[in-house]
């Protein structure tokens, strides 16, 4: 039975562009340590903000304005690694902007208002402190985190329709265990699909479904859309493609010197106006599951974060120090707040992630669950011996006990995700579980007494760090979890990439770029907030 190393190298190998996909997971991971607090911080600095309005106590006001300092630092560098990850996705990847973008363009022009809004209302708040009204300033917070929530809606929502397009079918029978190759609905033209064979279509397992009046609805299997997509970007003519094999003689014949791509490019801009240019990300079925989780994610860290460092204040702080007490109340009010938030996580919005990822991407869960025979852990066994996939697991993820798991080992080889995947997501939901206790004894502590003692400060001080990496672990399961998709059913990851690679020393010094980025932040916010607060300042 192969080990996890070997699992890690035979993903690293299974895969095409290795060190392009190592260096959008840096750039990217980079961007999402930063945007968390983006999207965290600025929900904390509200909440103390509102707490200092009713009760007055100037403790919640110095917590709002350290975390409105935080929130402005973050911001900046996050919009900097932002732009580093987009110019990547399109010197890296530009088949995939080609491909989607008649999909995904509306949520990225979106996108532009949402980031305005952020830079207009985050600032504003920071320096409007004190010169207007203490409502008016709580308002101010509040659309300074409605924009960065606004944002962070319009990015996934991208990323949702990567993951699970609305117009492609995962095709898996949970009553009965089978599966099949996901599905892809296309409008095509009328024009086009007049050109079609019906009977060879059915061959390859095409259906003509409906018929409007300028679209002919087609299903076709995700297998023949990736070979098509992969011949239109090397350039081939219908001629030349697979499309011709299900054509009709003559209409193969008068189109063989058309270049494929233009065929294309007319079923996606007839199936993108059908299926509505406007909302079709959003259509995604797990996009809605996606958001709250995401979010809910950018909270428990920044809170955890908030939370490690009183616990860093505190135990360097003398008793008899009068900023002590205020260490404490920010302590236990971070505390309060990550546990909220990562007892969500784990229940309501991780339970509703779990439940779209079955039913959206099944060939994804089999790997997450490790049913396949080639692997062994705990949860794999646990499931082997039926104690969780017999009732528990499909309850969960199918709302039935007598529904089945997908079998991994069942999955046509060429649309499985690596079974590292496995590994990561049951190291994510052990590590997440112990988050979730340090925030527990945290606040089981403060309800005892006062001060909290000293290992329960130790272990608050090092939740920071555990918190990113069950962050980071999640998004790996994600995003590792779709391949070999770059889009579900529709474009592979070989397909995506740039037919000019750059060197590897250039990808190397991008990948340094982005990590001294990360140590900056650090040190701005060793400098800015950490050193000015133990003046007051």
């Amino acid at each position: 039975m192969p080990g996890l190393v070997d699992l890690i190298l035979e993903w690293l190998r299974g895969y095409p562009a290795g060190y392009e996909r190592l260096l959008s997971m840096i750039g990217i991971e980079v961007h999402w340590a930063i945007l968390q607090y983006v999207l965290g911080l600025p929900l904390l600095a509200v909440l103390a903000e509102a707490i200092w309005l009713r009760t007055g106590n100037e403790h919640w006001k110095r917590l709002s304005r350290n975390l409105a300092k935080g929130f402005a630092v973050v911001f900046a560098v996050g919009a900097a690694s932002g732009t580093a990850s987009e110019f990547g996705l399109i010197l890296l990847w530009p088949n995939l902007t080609e491909a989607a973008g008649r999909y995904i363009y509306f949520p990225l022009y979106l996108e532009i208002f949402a980031f305005i809004t952020e830079v207009v209302f985050i600032y504003l708040y920071f320096y409007a402190d004190g010169r207007v009204s203490r409502k008016a300033h709580l308002l101010i917070g509040v659309l300074a985190l409605a924009g960065a929530w606004f944002s962070g809606a319009m990015i996934l929502s991208v990323n949702s329709f990567m993951q699970s397009p609305a117009n492609v079918l995962a095709n898996y029978d949970p009553t009965t265990g089978s599966w099949a190759p996901p599905e892809v609905l296309l409008f095509v033209p009328t024009q086009v699909a007049q050109a079609l064979d019906a009977q060879k279509l059915a061959s390859v397992g095409g259906k003509l479904l409906e018929s409007g009046a300028d679209y002919v609805l087609v299903s076709l299997p995700a297998g023949l859309v990736r070979a098509l997509m992969g011949q239109a970007f090397a350039g081939y003519t219908v001629g030349e493609s697979l499309l011709a094999a299900v054509a009709r003689p003559e209409a193969a014949q008068a189109l063989a010197s058309v270049p494929l791509k233009s065929v294309l490019d007319s079923i996606v801009a007839n199936t993108v106006r059908h299926a509505g240019v406007y909302t079709i990300t959003f259509k995604s079925g797990t996009y809605v599951a996606t958001f709250v989780h995401s979010i809910g994610a950018a909270v428990t860290v920044s809170a955890f974060t908030v939370m490690g460092a009183y616990a860093l204040r505190l135990l360097r702080t003398p008793g008899d120090d009068p900023d002590r007490e205020y260490f404490r109340r920010a302590f236990k009010f971070a505390a309060v707040v990550a546990l909220v938030a990562v007892a969500i996580q784990g229940t309501g919005s991780g339970h509703a992630m779990g439940a779209a990822v079955a039913e959206f991407n099944p060939e994804k869960f089999a790997a997450m669950e490790g049913t396949s025979e080639q692997i062994t852990s705990l949860p794999a066994l646990i499931h082997a011996e039926g104690l969780v996939h017999g009732k528990l697991m499909p309850l969960l993820a199918y709302g039935s006990t007598s529904a089945v798991i997908p079998s991994y080992d069942l999955i046509q080889s060429d649309f499985r995700p690596p079974l590292v995947v496995h590994y990561l997501y049951y190291t994510k939901i052990g590590l997440g579980v112990l988050l979730g206790l340090v925030a527990l004894l945290s606040v089981a502590c403060l309800r005892r007494s006062a001060e909290p003692p000293g290992w329960a400060l130790n272990l608050s001080a090092a939740s920071p760090v555990l918190a990113h990496v069950v962050s980071f672990l999640g998004w790996a399961v994600r995003e590792m979890g779709r391949k070999p998709w770059a889009i579900y059913g529709i474009m592979d990851v070989q397909t995506e990439l740039t037919v000019n690679p750059p060197p590897t020393w250039q990808l190397m010094l991008v990948a340094a770029y982005l990590v001294a980025l990360l140590a900056l932040l650090f040190a701005v916010v060793y400098v800015y907030l950490w050193k000015r607060e133990e003046s007051g300042r």
